[in-house]
């Protein structure tokens, strides 16, 4: 029997987090269930998601976080015939904290509905409604972590039973992520770094994803240029690939640099980020804040090794001389404490330019053998399909029960 499926995400974007709900979508569509979306009418995954999707419910962005109470009644009517509603957990804005929101709806109504937030970060400054609100207490939802990292920060910080947060892994498309000396190829025409003076290869360090503060591209600047002075690296290359509110900003800081000018190379976001790897010896993410980000799990399943900041579920993949090296990471609102960070980062991938061609070998088949094993797409995406079709039909059994009730009282 088809179930009623909702999936909701407040933010308009289009990254990792937008991309996995929309392919979430498609496939509960796939297997014959009955899927709507509840979205900003800016969003970005529209296009993707109006493709397959049984129905779309848009709403302002701007206009919920003024006056959240006047959806109420949209969002309840699509939460009606809804069994499960799956919903991205997001900050507060104004008034409307998607979750929390979503919770009163279903228990201001007496829905049956069961909520699943799912959650890649730990935010400190979230608050445990967040992550259920009025439902929490009834046991009428779930949160899915993405790292069990941020799973136990939860469970610590609010109290919430443990029963109430699994982690299951995002995953990565081992498929997809798969080396070929065809990529290699396309990879060399998409991305030609420039050779160094003598002929001999350079050696390069990508960065794929947004340019925002909190994702430290300016920190990763700050280290390459260390190696880039200190000569420890002087055959050093930096691609940095995707688009952001920092990329002009990054831009100019490349451009005024005479030893950054001739070394980095930023090209715009991509949906085919395997050939970014594949024209990469090595992925360095120097965030401040992070789950546990796709690229590094893409990155893992090509034999690229990577440098990532100590935090959060990062260190759960980059296992310091087995997948990677990690480093301490700074506040992103205390720039001094950048310059340690970056020190940090050029010592993790100075140690990796250092090893010879076995020792690189061993890392990528590490990294590779890690992310095949324990974080297959395929595998991971069974589990939270698993675990909505579940709470769905067990919300699907609640509805009948009531149903038979009601019509012997009658």
């Amino acid at each position: 029997m088809a179930l009623n499926i909702v999936l909701h995400e407040d933010l308009t974007m289009r990254g990792g987090a937008q991309i996995w709900l929309a392919d979430c979508g498609k496939r509960l569509s796939e297997a014959g269930h009955i899927i709507t979306f509840i979205l900003p009418e800016e969003s970005l995954i529209l296009p993707d998601v109006e493709a397959y999707a049984n129905k779309v419910v848009k709403y302002s962005h701007e206009k919920s976080a003024e006056d959240p109470e006047s959806y109420q009644p949209t969002f309840t009517e699509v939460l009606k015939s809804a069994h499960v509603c799956v919903t991205l957990v997001r900050q507060i804005r104004g008034k409307y904290q998607n979750v929390s929101f979503m919770g009163k709806c279903i228990k201001n109504a007496g829905l049956r509905t069961f909520l699943i937030s799912k959650t890649g970060t730990f935010d400190p400054t979230y608050k445990k409604e967040f992550y259920g609100g009025p439902l929490l207490d009834a046991g009428q939802c779930c949160t899915v972590t993405i790292a069990e990292f941020t799973r136990q920060a939860i469970i610590d910080a609010f109290g919430i039973s443990p029963s109430l947060i699994r982690t299951i892994y995002n995953g990565t498309d081992t498929e997809k992520f798969k080396r070929t000396p065809e990529m290699a190829v396309e990879a060399q025409k998409r991305y030609p770094i420039p050779a160094m003076a003598d002929g001999s290869k350079k050696f390069v360090v990508g960065s794929i994803g947004r340019f925002v503060a909190v994702k430290g591209q300016k920190v990763l600047l700050r280290a390459c240029k260390k190696l880039l002075e200190s000569k420890r690296v002087p055959n050093l290359h930096v691609l940095m690939v995707g688009e952001g509110e920092l990329k002009e900003d990054i831009e100019q800081t490349v451009a005024k640099d005479a030893d950054l000018s001739s070394a980095v190379s930023i090209y715009p976001f991509t949906k085919e980020p395997f050939y970014v790897f594949e024209a990469c010896d090595c992925i360095a993410l120097a965030s401040f804040l992070e789950g546990l980000p796709n690229a590094l799990l893409e990155a893992l399943a090509m034999e690229k090794p990577c440098v990532a900041s100590r935090i959060y579920g990062m260190p759960e993949v980059v296992v310091d001389g087995a997948t990677g090296f990690c480093f301490d990471a700074g506040k992103v609102e205390d720039e001094a404490s950048w310059e340690a960070m970056a020190d940090g980062c050029a010592d993790a991938i100075a140690k990796i330019a250092a090893l010879d061609e076995a020792g690189r070998a061993k890392m990528a088949e590490n990294g590779k053998k890690l992310v095949f094993e324990g974080h297959d797409k395929v595998k991971c995406f069974q589990s939270i399909l698993d675990l909505i079709q579940e709470k769905a039909k067990a919300a699907q059994a609640a509805e009948l029960v009531a149903r038979a009730v009601e019509v012997v009282a009658a």
